[in-house]
């Protein structure tokens, strides 16, 4: 595929409703008419609690270090660059204003709505019931974590203390499976379909999703993108989500189907640090609970291993359930990325502390730049570091 040329737009915007519909549609046309001038297509999608100028900086921030990987490469390579911006606020506010993550987590809003809780317990089953209500079919990963969910804030509710409120840990779900659903209409119906009709002519496609904007991506990879990479940066959601059999469950997690059908045809890659507090402490509290839990006897061993699985958040423990290796973030630069899902550990790079969440955003590194690089097979590694790779990249036949 050879350059073509064009005038750099730079970031290019594509907002989303909550039901995963057009907020500017004009963003979609030139979407489309930039599509066929551009080499290699690079969707980035943000996670939890992020409003569209937000989505909009965070995005210019990452492709800025991808921009710097890319420069080696010169003119082979024409990017497109795309954020996709969804509704992952679970609380309203005001037009025109912008809370930050730690606004969103304040200890003041947790406090007001476990009072909430405490006073109204009927409003807790009210919200608990439309859960279960989805187009978006549930994998036995999410089965087992909804079921904990839903018990651990029923029991959070009674007891009037829990390490989430109630309300918070609602949202978390609700977040989540919003997050899927629209990953699964932008796929099906709004980029798939330019992909399509652009045959030969269609750019490389790479899609990169941070926290629950990873589910986004591999949920539009169900909906019927077919990119050349995917990378999943400390992703939230089940580290058994692409497992060829949960365990308890006797059947294949929820995005099996990527590698099992070879959705994508290069690597899936999802990115881990030990320093996410956020995926370490605070998903496993949201899913599961932090009470002892007092099974029957017969049940003990059933409920360790779904206890397992309901608290192990792919960007905290990495891939599990499908013989995934896992290599260092610093030496992949070295090794390179072997082509099927992988494990990266990024804990000597993503160190960077916030409040409350630890690391969890800390994904703005030129490492994890040349990682998206080798992922979308336009860098190779070598034993003085990453360098332009001298062979076509993976394209879907």
């Amino acid at each position: 595929m050879g350059a073509r040329r064009v005038r750099d737009p730079g970031v290019l915007l594509l907002s989303l409703t909550r039901d995963g519909r057009m907020v500017n549609p004009l963003a979609f046309d030139a979407l489309e008419e930039r599509l066929p001038t551009a080499t290699d297509c690079f969707l980035f999608c943000h996670g939890w609690l992020v409003g569209p100028a937000e989505a909009r900086a965070g995005a210019e921030r990452f492709f800025s270090h991808v921009d710097g990987a890319l420069r080696p490469l010169g003119d082979p390579v024409a990017p497109l660059r795309v954020a996709v911006h969804w509704p992952s606020k679970p609380f309203a506010e005001p037009e025109g204003e912008s809370r930050s993550a730690k606004d969103e987590l304040s200890p003041e809003l947790l406090g007001s709505l476990r009072e909430l809780a405490r006073a109204r317990p009927g409003l807790i089953e009210r919200l608990i019931a439309p859960l279960c209500e989805t187009e978006v079919p549930l994998g036995p990963e999410e089965e087992i974590e909804l079921d904990a969910l839903i018990r651990q804030v029923r029991d959070g509710a009674r007891r009037g203390a829990s390490t989430l409120s109630p309300l918070y840990a609602l949202s978390f779900w609700l977040m989540k499976r919003r997050a899927g659903q629209v990953g699964e209409r932008l796929g099906r119906e709004l980029v798939a379909p330019m992909f399509t009709s652009l045959g030969e002519k269609a750019p490389r496609l790479h899609l990169i999703g941070h926290s629950f904007g990873a589910k986004l991506v591999a949920s539009a990879v169900l909906g019927g993108l077919r990119p050349a990479s995917l990378v999943l940066l400390q992703a939230a959601f089940s580290a058994f989500a692409f497992a060829d059999e949960v365990p308890s469950m006797k059947r294949p997690g929820f995005y099996h189907r990527l590698v099992a059908e070879r959705l994508v045809a290069g690597p899936i890659v999802a990115l881990r640090s030990d320093h996410d507090r956020a995926l370490g402490t605070l998903y496993p509290a949201a899913t599961w609970g932090t009470q002892v839990d007092r099974a029957a006897p017969n049940e003990g061993r059933l409920r360790q291993v779904r206890e397992v699985i309901a608290r192990s958040a792919l960007g905290a423990v990495g891939v599990r359930g499908v013989g995934a290796p896992e290599i260092d973030l610093v030496d992949a630069q070295m090794t390179g990325l072997p082509r099927c899902v992988v494990t990266i550990d990024g804990s000597r790079v993503v160190q960077k502390h916030e409040w409350l969440i630890g690391a969890h955003c800390d994904i703005y590194h030129d490492e994890i730049a040349t990682l998206v690089l080798l992922a979308a097979g336009l860098l190779t590694g070598g034993p003085a570091g990453a360098r332009p790779r001298l062979v076509p990249p993976f394209t879907h036949s």
